[in-house]
């Protein structure tokens, strides 16, 4: 359909009593608040996709444990190190031996510019309350090329993670599909990294929380509950001391102790779904209906009620609106007297009477027909009850 054939129809939609400039200001208009629209719900939903997750925690639910998993630890240096730890119980009792035995001692790695690299992996290992609490590990440099004095030293990295939980580092042989999880760990790998320095004490106090993960999915913006997945991790906070009673060897320390046994449930929740912005929506549509509403008034034809537009001389839609109706009908009733006002009695003789009553009644005809009522209706009805009957 050609543009012409669509300003026919709508120009045609307003009953003749409009000028074709202010039928296209109409059509303008319309368009640029349905643009407005389109775009706001855009925005919206553009929003709400991106807007990121919080995590809520509910004290109900914080618990009170008896045992906490020892963390991993991975340790990257630039120089040859080795690795000595000593797990301490008030009653049980674990030699260095049983300790070393969950240590791999650093080497070299192929991946990362010639960096020693060392893991501690707990493997059950727990902290235990009243009893295990503790547990240290000694560095020693053993490489020759490192000075004795080096101030580009930039210590030992320590990165620390929940033994439970899948390794960031370590990621090649994770099969969980969901991105969203795997962000969620990935984002993990800098929580608690800490760089551990020549010749000082470094005490690292733990808590550990575990968190309910929501799965990504298209449904999540409606605001339809997720699935979630559990995930644990530490956080942590370093205390550093300066390092006394230590083999002449020896680089630094690093201990690990528990600061609490309660351990939070945190769960992930979307701030905004799509329900939440209905509300937002409906404003903006009732923004802009009344402002339409204001501007051309509630109606599309000359008799209902009229907006600023209509209004205004600037346009002059009051003024033609006047001449039209004056012109198509000289003779409307309600409005014009007929010519005997003093004789109501119509003579049947008096063929001017009968002109001025056909006259009359056409003009109320054609004033309905193009303001009240829906003759286009009507005439389909017709048309139906004609095909009808010459069917049957």
């Amino acid at each position: 359909m050609k543009p012409s054939q669509v300003l026919e129809i709508f120009a045609t939609a307003q009953k003749r009593t409009e000028p074709k400039s202010l039928v296209i200001l109409r059509i303008f208009i319309a368009i640029l608040f349905f643009s407005i629209l389109i775009g706001y719900m855009y925005v919206q939903i553009v929003d709400v996709r991106l807007d990121t997750p919080i995590f809520s925690v509910n004290m109900q639910d914080t618990i009170e444990e008896e045992e906490i998993p020892m963390p991993n630890v991975h340790w990257t240096y630039q120089f040859q190190f080795s690795i000595t730890c000593q797990i301490y119980g008030r009653m049980t009792k674990i030699s260095s031996a049983n300790c070393l035995s969950y240590i791999q001692q650093p080497e070299v790695s192929p991946t990362n510019g010639g960096m020693y690299e060392g893991t501690f992996k707990a493997n059950g290992l727990n902290f235990t309350k009243f009893d295990i609490e503790k547990i240290e590990f000694t560095f020693m440099i053993n490489d020759p090329k490192k000075p004795l004095i080096d101030d580009s030293d930039i210590g030992i990295k320590a990165q620390i993670f929940d033994s439970k939980t899948q390794d960031p580092l370590d990621m090649k042989n994770y099969e969980d599909i969901n991105e969203h999880i795997k962000e969620n760990i990935l984002s993990l790998t800098d929580l608690n990294s800490y760089h551990l320095f020549s010749q000082e004490y470094h005490t690292v106090e733990l808590s550990r929380v575990k968190r309910k993960v929501a799965e990504e999915n298209w449904w999540n913006i409606l605001g339809i509950p997720p699935k979630y997945t559990f995930e644990n991790f530490v956080n942590s906070q370093l205390e550093v001391h300066p390092l006394f009673d230590a083999p002449i060897n020896s680089y630094a320390k690093l201990a690990l102790i528990m600061r609490t046994w309660r351990v939070p449930l945190e769960q992930e929740q979307k701030a905004k779904t799509l329900f939440d912005t209905i509300g937002q929506i409906a404003g903006v549509v009732g923004t802009l209906s009344f402002l339409y509403t204001f501007l051309f008034g509630t109606g599309t034809n000359a008799i209902q009620s009229w907006g600023i537009v209509q209004r205004m001389k600037w346009f002059g839609i009051k003024k033609g609106v006047r001449k039209h109706i004056n012109r198509r009908y000289p003779r409307l009733p309600f409005i014009h007297a007929s010519d005997d006002d003093k004789d109501d009695i119509i003579k049947d003789n008096h063929i001017n009477d009968r002109d001025e009553i056909i006259e009359r009644l056409d003009a109320v005809e054609r004033f309905l027909k193009e303001y009240i009522v829906d003759a286009d209706f009507l005439e389909q009805l017709e048309k139906l009850d004609n095909e009808s009957n010459n069917s049957s």
